[in-house]
């Protein structure tokens, strides 16, 4: 992964972020569209480029690469909200405010900006790869993520089966068969998953454009969250993983994953169990926001230090 190339990288789904700002503030992405967008990219765009991810080389690593991926997700999941409950036990927060804190921490945006920027660096094969960051995300998400905000609430596990787990499913038992698409329909889904980037980018910067900015600088606690979520967590995951002697490819994408800001679930979860919502929505926007420059100091910090 060359520097030089990754920040433009970066750059340029920043830049489209900042256009879907704009566009929000002038009105030209209204609420109706916004919310069409949201649905257009998980019901139709994510998918297919889940799906379009299945036609990459299969190499003898391909498959090594995918469980070491899953495993270390799943371990890191666990540790982390370990750590989130000690460090929520220690500053005495309140049930509430421990919970979209430990939220916030754990759930990155993985699906909107995760893809998009594992796409930029190494094409579908990071896409194929961070299927598997997903399918764990959703596991966490509609278990403890449900329980974390309200422990009365039953979990649901159809939850778990939606149009994103699913085609992670299919795309993983393509390969793990050697099952190909059919030309026309591989170029289908192809065109359709290249919309994800733009769009994806395009509707965080939309939800950014939402914040009421006079109360971003007041709270110490989104700053301890931004902290861990951005530099603590994705340079430990790269450390200890290097340590542990896992090739390039299995460091870079779980430190990219791990180097997301907080997904906006966190923000819709907080909001339907009335738990702390403009603490978990400013947590969304700064950590969104901040990632601007803690996304390429990680990136940094991988191809010169730790790769």
């Amino acid at each position: 992964m060359d520097f030089n190339t990754a920040i433009n990288q970066i750059l340029v789904l920043f830049i489209i972020m900042f256009i879907g700002t704009i566009a929000k503030k002038s009105r030209i992405i209204d609420e109706g569209i916004q919310n069409s967008i949201s649905v257009l990219l998980m019901q139709i765009a994510l998918p297919s480029l889940i799906l379009s991810s299945t036609n990459i080389a299969r190499t003898a690593e391909v498959l090594p690469n995918l469980i070491s991926i899953l495993t270390i997700t799943s371990i890191a999941y666990i540790l982390t909200i370990l750590m989130c409950m000690l460090t929520v036990k220690g500053l005495r927060f309140d049930q509430k405010t421990s919970a979209v804190f430990i939220s916030l921490i754990v759930f990155g945006n993985v699906g909107f900006m995760g893809y998009p920027v594992v796409r930029a660096f190494f094409a579908e094969t990071g896409v194929f790869y961070a299927t598997a960051s997903n399918l764990v995300f959703t596991a966490f998400l509609w278990t403890y993520g449900i329980l974390l905000f309200n422990k009365q609430e039953k979990i649901d596990l159809k939850k778990l089966l939606n149009v994103g787990s699913i085609s992670t499913l299919i795309a993983i038992l393509m390969f793990a068969f050697r099952i190909s698409l059919p030309y026309s329909l591989q170029t289908a889904f192809d065109l359709i998953g290249k919309m994800t980037t733009p769009l994806s980018m395009l509707l965080i910067g939309a939800l950014i454009a939402e914040i009421d900015t006079s109360k971003l600088v007041s709270d110490k606690r989104i700053y301890l969250v931004a902290a861990i979520r951005l530099i603590i967590i994705p340079l430990a995951t790269a450390y200890i993983l290097r340590f542990m002697g896992f090739n390039t490819m299995v460091i870079s994408i779980c430190t990219l994953m791990a180097a997301m800001p907080s997904g906006a679930t966190n923000a819709i979860f907080a909001a339907q169990f009335d738990t702390e919502p403009l603490f978990a929505s400013v947590g969304v926007f700064i950590t969104t926001l901040l990632s601007i420059l803690t996304l390429p100091f990680t990136v940094y910090m991988l191809t010169n230090f730790i790769l």
